[in-house]
């Protein structure tokens, strides 16, 4: 079967199959979580609909991640202790994962999947604030994008766990194989793709839709291409750290967003100082 065929008839098993199902309200929480505005008590009040989510921020505010003077007990406490940023991308991640089992695919790191989508996140919110200003976007619509870009590779190893498992096997053995192309091989398509096939079912908006398709062509030109340029230079600089290699702001994309090396040189420099602490809160979530 040739690469487009293969793409075809996976793209027609998806299409074809139960779609994952995000949990109810789940749409009102991510509007909340993606809204500058909002104050802490009310968006305790949103998450609290949520009871898995509050509790797990609750354990996360009174863990030894978060190391408190004395116990937290109100969800509004927890989230003023955790701060907006950690509550919005650990909200959306948990909203997020909770209709797919990865746990069916041995070779999926569940802690560096999460360690590189909360890099990201951290990444693309702050460099957000540094774009031009006529593609400026708001931070914390940036977060998500960044969250979410990989989603489409949870997908994939929720329904395709032994075509993945290959696929992990071969990226342990030369971290410098192509994870895309990996998948396109094995699979038929790439998790840019299948997330842009699950985030347009979901009805998620554009903006992150694109973010998640064309974040890893530096290329890409459509609308809101923007998004898609800037996760892509923050998801290179998650990338490098988790590799443990240099990153250099070679990016062509950086040019075009408007920065200036010193600006993304501060900004791989913050997310360095912080890495350690986000590889702690994705075990602290997601360890196995």
């Amino acid at each position: 079967m040739t690469d487009n065929h293969l793409r075809n008839d996976v793209l027609t098993r998806l299409n074809t199959r139960q779609l994952p199902i995000l949990p109810p309200g789940a749409s009102q929480l991510l509007r909340s979580l993606t809204d500058d505005t909002i104050s802490y008590a009310d968006l305790a009040k949103v998450i609290e609909r949520f009871p898995t989510i509050a509790a797990r921020l609750i354990s996360l505010a009174n863990s030894s991640w978060s190391s408190p003077v004395s116990p937290i007990v109100s969800l509004e406490s927890a989230c003023a202790r955790l701060g907006f940023a950690v509550v919005r991308s650990v909200g959306i991640a948990l909203a997020i994962a909770a209709p797919f089992n990865p746990k069916k695919c041995p070779g999926f790191d569940a802690q560096r999947y999460w360690c590189s989508a909360l890099l990201t996140a951290d990444a693309t919110a702050w460099l957000s604030m540094s774009v031009e200003p006529d593609l400026r976007i708001d931070a914390a619509g940036a977060r998500a994008a960044g969250l979410l870009h990989n989603l489409g590779l949870l997908w994939l190893v929720d329904l395709f766990p032994g075509e993945a498992n290959q696929v992990f096997k071969r990226t342990a053995e030369n971290s410098d194989l192509n994870l895309n192309q990996l998948l396109i091989e094995r699979i038929g398509l790439d998790y840019c793709e299948a997330g842009g096939v699950l985030a347009t079912a979901w009805k998620l908006p554009e903006p992150l839709v694109v973010a998640m398709v064309g974040h890893a062509n530096p290329d890409y030109e459509n609308g809101h291409w923007q998004w898609a340029a800037l996760v892509g230079v923050a998801e290179s600089m998650s990338r490098a750290l988790l590799l443990d290699c240099p990153w250099q702001p070679v990016d062509e994309r950086i040019e075009r967003l408007g920065f200036d090396d010193e600006t993304v040189g501060q900004v791989f420099d913050r997310l360095s100082k912080q890495s350690e602490q986000t590889r702690e809160l994705a075990k602290s979530l997601f360890g196995q």
